[in-house]
């Protein structure tokens, strides 16, 4: 059970952050003199291009452009996953401590 959990939550972030990746890599936002026009498709990817952002997995350049970090953005995948094992880890604690209190 847990392994599907796992599975899935990687699935969604990994999919956001192809998203974000692809679009500008397609572009060929990956160094500064090729910043491109980013706006993120909604709240989600929004939320995700901040985190992105702050650790410099993407640089923002003036105008709303930005550019795609190849080296941060390997670092910033193995903190994301880092992160959803953490919460998944969590919440299984939170579960098992239901348990044995309900006993």
């Amino acid at each position: 059970m847990a392994n599907i959990v796992v599975r899935v939550a990687e699935r969604y972030s990994t999919r956001a952050q192809n998203r974000i990746v692809e679009r500008l890599r397609a572009a060929g936002a990956i160094k500064p003199a090729n910043a491109a026009s980013f706006v993120p498709a909604g709240r989600g990817e929004k939320r995700l291009l901040n985190r992105m952002l702050k650790f410099g997995a993407i640089v923002a350049e003036p105008e709303h452009r930005y550019w795609l970090d190849e080296r941060r953005l390997t670092n910033f995948r193995k903190e994301e996953l880092a992160r959803v094992l953490g919460a998944i880890a969590v919440a299984g604690f939170a579960a098992a401590g239901a348990i044995a209190i309900g006993r």
